[in-house]
């Protein structure tokens, strides 16, 4: 039989471990940047060239199709470079989107599968 100091303890747990799960909780999803198969390519024109300017261009994209974006960053990666000139190809570019974790069905779902196998991941 449980003491009444140990059903206490296990209540107590219980409520912090669903209280800690929330569905706001932050989390981040990569996108290998291609050379024009990206899913906000068509959304909008840029004046300028400028990471900032691409990032907002994304932000307003993802907000348009219900998501909240956190921050958007950009790296380069050099191991993920495909020297080709297909839209499918690799740039290089990897874009780190920060969006609460309800969202990530929605992200995920923005590109459907497709023959080049582009995805969130």
């Amino acid at each position: 039989m449980l003491t009444n100091c140990m059903k206490l303890l296990l209540i107590s747990s219980l409520t912090i471990f669903l209280f800690s799960c929330s569905k706001n909780e932050p989390l981040s999803m990569r996108w290998d940047l291609t050379g024009c198969f990206n899913p906000w390519d068509n959304y909008f024109n840029l004046d300028t060239f400028s990471n900032e300017g691409y990032n907002a261009g994304i932000i307003s994209y993802l907000s348009e199709e219900g998501i909240d974006v956190n921050y958007i960053t950009s790296e380069f990666d050099s191991s993920k470079v495909e020297l080709c000139y297909a839209c499918h190809c690799k740039t290089g570019t990897v874009i780190t989107v920060n969006i609460p974790i309800r969202d990530k069905r929605k992200l995920k779902n923005l590109v459907p599968n497709n023959q080049f196998n582009l995805s969130f991941y």
